[in-house]
């Protein structure tokens, strides 16, 4: 009896899971909780662990502080989410967001991003296949309430099987004096720059042995079924530019290697890429590109419609030698204009230098590159032009109030950028309406 009782409560269950499915919460239902430009509202049966939202809201970094689903009332398996968003949404692939389910210990992982079956239930976005159909991308969101039956995730955590995987990876030569740091990027470490080490042991073995390429080694504990793949470690290869490639040798040309897809992690857990045959294997980019070739400047940092905020004292600071990111060795600007030594790789911001801290940085300018700063018309170096016209101190927006604020207003920062929401509706700090 106890078995039969078992049974049915079983069934009982699949049923609940299933209606759960087929009564769709409408948008009455999701009112309370969409307080926010976009709402996203998911059915999941499959989920073990939290689920965040990552996107354009946060530019797409994994690292900020995402937002986490939350269960609907009354609606078992709907799960629902609400934020807005600084891009513009009339721009290329306009406002784009997806939910990621976190891994048993909490952390990030694009391993656990949305399958290929999701379905758009009700409102207004383009769920477009991607990454050879693997998954699903969501772009073009409008505002209001979109509701999506997840189906599937991509991978599940819920069923991770995790091994300790170990690489190992003979570079290329790209010249006679340099190697190349290759770096490894995959689901596990949510696809940054992970340099490979260099084994010179191994390395001075296979020169002994008049054998091409450097040795280069890196361990990782990661679930089978995570991606990856390899790139420079270098800065000039954040940006993917400098990624591996092959030569065909039937069309007598180079290409990407692997034809630019994706590895997967599966039951070997000792992987070895020898590609240290220069005629057979190469980087994109062998050379420095001029712009990240390391030079010393005397930079003049002039300085348009800088902030103001009581007796605060904008000054730069950055990772140039003389400051180091030390707010006590931060350039006071002074008649608009900064003079530092530093290397063109070096980068800087600004803050308020009288705190002796960074509780007054100035928010609305990003962290920026010396050698991406823009010059001065007519000088090749050494003279920036910046405009903080759209910059503020973080602790003092006096005037913000007067320009847009009301009792149903509040301010938000939004990839370093201060803005107000008002009605539901993203206003900048002079009143400019975004959307």
């Amino acid at each position: 009896m106890k078995k039969f009782y078992a049974i049915v409560a079983a069934a009982l269950v699949s049923v609940a899971m299933f209606a759960s499915r087929e009564v769709v919460p409408s948008d009455a239902d999701l009112q309370s909780y969409a307080t926010k430009t976009y709402t996203m509202c998911i059915y999941n049966e499959s989920a073990c662990n939290d689920i965040v939202l990552i996107g354009t809201y946060v530019g797409w970094d994994a690292n900020a502080d995402l937002l986490t689903f939350q269960a609907v009332t009354g609606f078992e398996g709907w799960y629902v989410v609400s934020w807005d968003d600084a891009t513009d949404p009339t721009g290329d692939g306009g406002i784009q967001a997806k939910p990621v389910q976190l891994t048993g210990t909490g952390t990030f992982s694009w391993d656990y991003q949305l399958g290929p079956d999701a379905e758009l239930v009700r409102g207004t976005a383009d769920l477009l296949s991607a990454n050879n159909g693997t998954e699903v991308d969501i772009k073009n969101i409008a505002a209001g309430i979109l509701v999506i039956d997840v189906k599937s995730w991509k991978n599940n955590p819920c069923t991770a099987v995790y091994h300790v995987y170990n690489f190992t990876f003979v570079s290329p030569d790209c010249n006679d004096d340099d190697y190349i740091t290759p770096a490894i990027s995959g689901g596990f470490n949510n696809w940054a720059q992970d340099a490979m080490t260099l084994n010179e042991l191994k390395t001075a073995e296979r020169q002994n042995a008049n054998l091409p390429g450097a040795v280069y080694e890196y361990s990782v504990k990661a679930a089978e079924g995570s991606e990856y793949k390899f790139r420079s470690a270098a800065d000039w290869g954040k940006d993917w530019t400098n990624e591996l490639k092959e030569y065909d040798a039937e069309n007598d040309e180079w290409k990407a290697f692997n034809d630019g897809a994706n590895f997967v992690l599966g039951e070997n857990t000792n992987l070895v890429y020898d590609l240290g045959d220069p005629t057979k294997y190469s980087w994109n980019n062998c050379e420095k590109p001029e712009e990240y070739e390391e030079k010393e400047f005397d930079y003049t940092i002039t300085v348009a419609n800088a902030p103001t905020c009581g007796e605060a004292v904008l000054a730069v600071v950055g990772s140039f030698a003389a400051c180091n990111w030390t707010v006590a060795d931060a350039v006071e600007v002074q008649n608009g204009k900064a003079t530092l030594h530093a290397n063109n790789t070096d980068e800087f911001k600004f803050l308020d230098k009288s705190t002796g801290d960074w509780t007054n940085e100035v928010i609305g300018f990003a962290q920026t590159t010396f050698h991406k700063a823009d010059l001065a018309d007519g000088e090749e170096d050494g003279a920036i032009a910046i405009d903080l016209a759209e910059a503020q101190f973080a602790a003092c927006t006096e005037g913000v109030e007067d320009i847009v604020l009301t009792v149903n207003a509040k301010k938000v920062v939004v990839d370093g950028t201060l803005y107000i929401v008002r009605d539901n509706k993203l206003f900048t700090v002079e009143g400019t309406q975004v959307r």
